[in-house]
C-alpha cells in the first residue's frame, strides 16, 4: 500500500474510439486515422430529471477522410489499407471506397474532419466538399493564457504537440484553456480559411453518465469556440460551433471570410476538451483549381484474426496515443463481447453498398481492403496526387454504461430512429438479409468463455 506522502494516480487508457485505418506508404504499414468517428451506437448523452436515458442519434457514420499521396503508395498495383478493430467495442463497416484526388501541385486540398457535438443526423459532412487553398502558412503567433510561447508547437505537422494540458477530474476534460493565435493579414483577405490539425482524447459512456448525473458542482463541457476582438478590444464569439477532430490526425476547417470587423487579426480559441492541436494555419481557398477525382471500388477484402498493436505517446510523454503496427500482441485485452461477428475469409460482397449487410468486427479483427491502382488516370506534369477514403458504417463500444455494448445485437440498420431501437422497428427480415446473417454471421463469442482462442476457432 502506498504510504502517506504518496499520489495514487489511476492510469487513463483509451477503450473505445473507433476503428483504425493503416496505409501501406511503401515501406510498411502505418497508422492514418480512425473511421467511423461519427457514430456511437447506445452512447448515452444525459440522463433526464426522470431517469429517462437520452442516446446518440443512430444515423450511420458517413464521412470522407483525407490520405496524403506520400502516406498511400501502391504495392503489386493495388491500393492496401488495413482496417483493425483494437479497442473494447463493436464495429459495423457497411461501406467503404477510396476516391483518388489529383490536382495541380501549386494547390492543397482538404476535407472538413471535424465532429460537432451531438453527433448529427445526415447533414453537410456526409457529402463531399472537398477544400482547394493556396498559399497556406502558420500564425504569426501562438501564446495560451499565461503567455507561452506555442507557436513552434503548432508551426508543422510534426508530432509536436500543444500539450500544456492539464486534466481535470474526468477523462476527456481539462480545465479551461485558451489558444491566442494572430493570424496576419493573409486571414484578411478574401476567402479565407483556418485549420487546426489535432487529436481529441474523449470522453466515454460511463464519464458521460457521470458528468449528468453530478449533483454538486457538475463539470460543464466546453467545446471549442472562436472569439475575435471587437472595435473596443473585447472578445466576441463569431463562431460558436468550431467542432473539434472526429478522432485522431484530423484536421477541423473554420471560415474565416467576414469574421473580423477591425483590421485586428487575432483569435482566441477556449475549450476543456482534451485536445491535442499539431498544427495551426491560414489559407486562401481557389475554388477554380482544376481536379479530377476518380472513385475506386474495393477489388479484394479479408477479414481475419490480427491481434494488437504496440500503443505508444507520439510526440513524447504527454503527446496523444499511436499504434506501431508492425508490434503486435495477440494477448487478448478486452472482455469478450457476446453475439455473432462476421466469419473470417472474403467479405468483399459487403463493402460495395450501404445495404445494412456489413462486416462485424470486434477486438483484434483486421480486414484487409485493396484497390486496383491501376483505375487512375495518369498524373499531368505539375499535378500530385492525394486520396480520401470515405466510410459508412457503426460504432458501439463495450462500456458497461453503453446501452446494449456487451452484446453485438441487436444489428443496426439504414432508417432505424433510435438505439436502442423498440419493438415498432426491425432489423430487415427479407430473404436477402436473412441469408446474410446465416451465411456471414457465424462466428459467435460468449464473455463466459476465453474470448481469443473461442474467436479464432469460430472463425474458420
Amino acid at each position: 500500500l502506498p504510504g502517506s506522502d504518496q499520489d495514487v494516480l489511476e492510469e487513463q487508457i483509451l477503450k473505445g474510439s473507433c476503428a483504425f485505418v493503416y496505409a501501406w506508404d511503401g515501406h510498411g504499414y502505418r497508422f492514418v486515422t480512425d473511421v467511423m468517428w461519427r457514430s456511437a451506437l447506445g452512447m448515452p448523452v444525459g440522463i433526464m430529471g426522470s431517469g429517462a436515458t437520452a442516446y446518440a442519434p443512430a444515423a450511420a457514420s458517413r464521412e470522407y477522410l483525407r490520405i496524403p499521396g506520400s502516406r498511400l503508395v501502391p504495392r503489386d498495383g493495388r491500393y492496401t489499407l488495413q482496417f483493425t478493430e483494437e479497442l473494447w467495442e463493436t464495429a459495423y463497416l457497411d461501406e467503404a471506397k477510396l476516391l483518388v484526388v489529383d490536382h495541380p501541385d501549386s494547390v492543397e486540398v482538404f476535407v472538413n474532419e471535424r465532429f460537432v457535438p451531438p453527433p448529427p443526423s445526415p447533414g453537410p459532412e456526409d457529402s463531399l466538399r472537398l477544400y482547394q487553398v493556396v498559399r497556406r502558412q502558420p500564425p504569426r503567433s501562438a501564446l495560451d493564457a499565461e503567455g507561452t510561447d506555442l507557436l513552434h508547437a503548432l508551426r508543422t505537422q510534426d508530432d509536436v504537440y500543444v500539450s500544456n494540458l492539464t486534466p481535470g477530474r474526468y477523462q476527456g476534460l481539462t480545465e479551461p484553456r485558451d489558444l491566442l493565435l494572430d493570424l496576419g493579414p493573409l486571414a484578411g483577405g478574401g476567402r479565407t480559411l483556418l485549420f487546426l490539425n489535432g487529436w481529441i482524447f474523449p470522453t466515454d459512456a460511463s464519464i458521460n453518465v457521470a458528468l449528468s448525473q453530478a449533483r454538486v458542482a457538475p463539470v460543464p463541457i466546453v467545446p471549442p469556440f472562436l472569439q475575435v476582438r471587437d472595435a473596443r478590444g473585447r472578445w466576441q464569439t463569431v463562431i460558436s460551433d468550431l467542432g473539434f477532430p472526429s478522432g485522431k490526425n484530423k484536421t477541423v476547417i473554420a471560415d474565416l471570410t467576414g469574421k473580423f470587423p477591425t483590421s485586428d487579426r487575432q483569435v482566441r480559441i477556449r475549450t476543456n476538451l482534451h485536445i491535442y492541436w499539431d498544427q495551426v494555419s491560414v489559407a486562401t481557398l481557389a475554388p477554380g483549381s482544376p481536379v479530377t477525382i476518380t472513385t475506386v471500388p474495393p477489388i479484394a477484402a479479408d477479414l481475419h484474426d490480427r491481434g494488437f498493436s504496440k500503443t505508444f505517446r507520439k510526440g513524447g510523454r504527454y503527446g496523444p496515443h499511436w499504434f506501431d503496427y508492425d508490434s503486435v500482441s495477440t494477448e487478448e485485452r478486452w472482455r469478450a463481447i457476446d453475439g455473432g461477428f462476421t466469419r473470417f475469409g472474403d467479405v468483399l460482397p459487403l463493402l460495395g453498398e450501404s445495404d445494412d449487410r456489413y462486416i462485424i468486427m470486434g477486438p483484434g479483427d483486421e480486414t484487409t481492403v485493396e484497390f486496383d491502382a491501376s483505375a487512375a488516370p495518369a498524373l499531368p506534369r505539375g499535378w500530385t496526387r492525394d486520396f480520401l477514403i470515405y466510410t459508412v458504417g457503426w460504432i458501439k463500444d463495450a462500456d458497461l454504461n453503453t446501452a446494449q455494448g456487451a452484446t453485438v445485437e441487436p444489428l443496426p440498420f439504414h432508417g432505424m430512429t433510435r438505439y436502442p431501437y423498440d419493438g415498432a422497428e426491425a432489423y430487415p427480415a427479407d430473404s436477402a438479409h436473412q441469408r446474410y446473417l446465416t451465411t456471414y454471421n457465424t462466428r459467435r463469442t460468449t464473455s463466459r468463455l476465453a474470448g481469443r482462442e473461442v474467436r479464432k476457432a469460430a472463425g474458420r
